[in-house]
């Protein structure tokens, strides 16, 4: 007969802890890329099946929650912006990041609501992954410009303007576009950036922020 030490009893219990972390996790995730960063503790305990006090024991705070969470997201578009830095082509550097942003965003409201400046002042962390894709989009825009493959009348924030439209999935004017529009806006976008032909551009280029979204 086998019977159950205390040793058996910590080891069950901190798998039970983890499980019950990683759903917590898991849940998170899902729910702010559906409702995005003001869903409520509550509901991600339910998504999780645990009770609201597991997560303020595991976590101390829904916001630090959602704060592992948003990194995770933006750490991925981060990650990918330096992989599109070592793309020989420029444009298809720049197309890389655009893509990564706009999907990224696309499905995935909390992050859209991050790179925005929704909800707020942002982590050190999170603002410190929000450099890394402005100075990476920055180059990409330099590089395609100097190789003559992109009119040299924008300014990477215009493009980083533009990325956000492409990433706009609401209904306007009745009209509902398909999951998958943001590729289609895109296009539009990349071959509204090749100089020939092109008219001057009206108005001024945008600039920072008083305090950059992240």
């Amino acid at each position: 007969m086998n019977a159950s030490g205390p040793l058996d009893e910590g080891v069950k219990e901190r798998a039970d802890s983890r499980r019950k972390r990683l759903r917590l996790l898991a849940a998170t995730r899902t729910a702010v890329a559906e409702q995005g960063l003001a869903v409520a503790a509550a509901d991600i305990a339910e998504r999780a099946e645990v009770g609201i006090g597991t997560l303020y024991r595991r976590f101390g705070s829904k916001d630090a929650l959602i704060e592992l969470v948003l990194l995770d997201s933006i750490g991925v578009v981060s990650t990918a912006a330096q992989r599109a830095l070592d793309h020989e082509d420029p444009v298809s550097g720049l197309t890389t990041l655009l893509s990564v942003l706009a999907e990224g965003q696309v499905g995935n409201r909390g992050l859209r609501e991050c790179t925005t400046g929704v909800g707020g002042e942002r982590s050190e962390s999170i603002r410190e992954h929000t450099r890394t894709l402005r100075g990476a989009l920055e180059k990409l825009v330099q590089r395609a410009q100097s190789s003559g493959a992109i009119r040299d009348d924008v300014t990477w924030r215009d493009v980083a303007v533009l990325a956000e439209a492409a990433a706009t999935s609401g209904n306007y004017l009745g009209i509902a576009p398909e999951a998958e529009q943001w590729r289609r806006t895109l296009a539009v976008i990349m071959d509204g950036l090749r100089p020939p032909g092109s008219a001057p551009l009206p108005g001024r280029p945008p600039v920072d922020a008083v305090t950059p979204a992240g």
